[in-house]
């Protein structure tokens, strides 16, 4: 199992005023307004762009190679004794290869308008991630009788609380360090992804839980959507030499880059095969890396190719 996270890093907390201490336990309201004041601060900071394509970071065949290294054969995020710690964890070549049914879950939380918001964007994003990477994605309806494989969760902090005892109570209970991101995921944590491998093959993909924070709202719900579904995907590390990305703490980037697509491109490339070391990856990856570069050049080439 991997763990992705989205996790404003402390230096933007101290710099958007938004890190202080606090008298009495926070609330699900406080966490919304935190998130979006958060969400104001970063982008009057000029931060949490949306251009798929920004002019002023351009990119190469040998970046992608050195940034594919980077966020598909490494995980920010090691298991040590039932729980998520941070260090650098090199990883096989993690991705799915069968079907991949995706399944919305909203708490009670989470008004009917806000679900259908939601759901246009999974629908619309979904759709984008199987183009991208040549995957059999689907959205399922809730009353779908296909069983689900992808969950997207969203749910407040009590929600979250009651999913950790439901889980921590039943006769089969996931990983204890699951149970805990629910339980005490800490504010700075916006929204997480726990992908699951099959055991006989190592770096499969089988299933994913993903978990957006009900308090979150506008470009910061949009951004979790965009950066946890593509990690989930098999692009599980962040690191802050990747640019122009999402894949990236500093915020720069609130949505999915035409950077961030040739990685999927290159993730999928049939040259590679799940389980891969990055030593037998490397060899292949420049020529994995051009392919990826005209495919994208041959898309924005033809009609309108939709940014979200």
């Amino acid at each position: 199992m991997i763990l992705s996270a989205r996790a404003v890093l402390p230096a933007v907390l101290l710099a958007a005023g938004l890190l202080a201490g606090c008298s009495s336990p926070p609330t699900s309201e406080d966490d919304r307004l935190f998130y979006s004041d958060l969400e104001q601060a970063l982008r009057d900071a000029g931060l949490m762009r949306t251009e798929p394509a920004p002019a002023d970071a351009p990119f190469t065949g040998d970046d992608l190679v050195r940034n594919f290294e980077r966020i598909a054969l490494y995980s920010e995020y090691a298991n040590e004794n039932g729980r998520f710690i941070t260090r650098r964890t090199p990883i096989p070549l993690s991705r799915w290869e069968g079907p991949v049914r995706v399944q919305a879950v909203f708490g009670d939380s989470v008004p009917p308008g806000r679900q259908r918001e939601d759901m246009a964007d999974l629908r619309r994003f979904t759709a984008r991630l199987a183009r991208v990477s040549a995957l059999d994605i689907a959205l399922l309806e809730p009353d779908a009788p296909e069983p689900a494989n992808f969950y997207v969760f969203y749910v407040d902090r009590d929600e979250r609380r009651i999913m950790a005892d439901m889980l921590d109570g039943s006769d089969i209970p996931p990983d204890p360090a699951v149970i805990d991101s629910l339980r005490n995921s800490p504010v700075s944590e916006i929204c997480y992804a726990n992908t699951f491998n099959g055991l006989d093959t190592p770096g499969l993909i089988n299933f994913a839980l993903i978990v957006i924070k009900g308090e979150t709202s506008g470009l910061m719900r949009l951004s979790c959507l965009h950066e946890e579904l593509t990690q989930a995907l098999g692009l599980g590390n962040d690191d802050p030499r990747v640019r122009p990305s999402i894949f990236n703490d500093d915020e720069e980037f609130a949505l999915l880059t035409r950077h961030d697509e040739a990685l999927l491109r290159m993730l999928y490339d049939p040259a590679l095969h799940t389980g891969m070391t990055l030593e037998e990856a490397r060899p292949l990856l420049p020529a994995v890396a051009g392919r990826a570069m005209a495919a994208g050049q041959d898309e924005i080439a033809r009609a309108g190719v939709p940014a979200d």
